[in-house]
């Protein structure tokens, strides 16, 4: 139900304004970007056992087959803040405009 609203939501809004929804999008990949940066301080740390990566995710990021957790975060949170530079980028493009 969550999901569906906040779908809808998001769609009215990208209507009205689609830089304010790009923004909002960056700002929530930022977001991810610094709780991957937590976790992997959490991993350096020995708070969370860095542990084998599972074959899926050597499968889609393709890493080495002895890859370990803090690979994995590593590639999740780089792929995160692609999408945040993008949107932000978006945003900033239709700002201009």
């Amino acid at each position: 139900i969550a999901q569906g609203v906040f779908y809808n939501l998001f769609f009215i809004l990208y209507i009205f304004s689609s830089r304010v929804a790009h923004r909002i999008v960056g700002y929530l990949e930022e977001e991810a970007v610094y709780s991957y940066t937590e976790y992997l301080a959490g991993i350096d740390s020995g708070k969370y056992e860095n542990v084998a990566a599972p074959q899926i995710a050597i499968d889609y990021w393709n890493l080495p087959q002895d890859a370990l957790l803090r690979d994995v975060v590593l590639v999740v949170r780089d792929d995160e803040a692609k999408h945040r530079d993008v949107n932000h980028d978006f945003a900033n493009q239709l700002q201009n405009a």
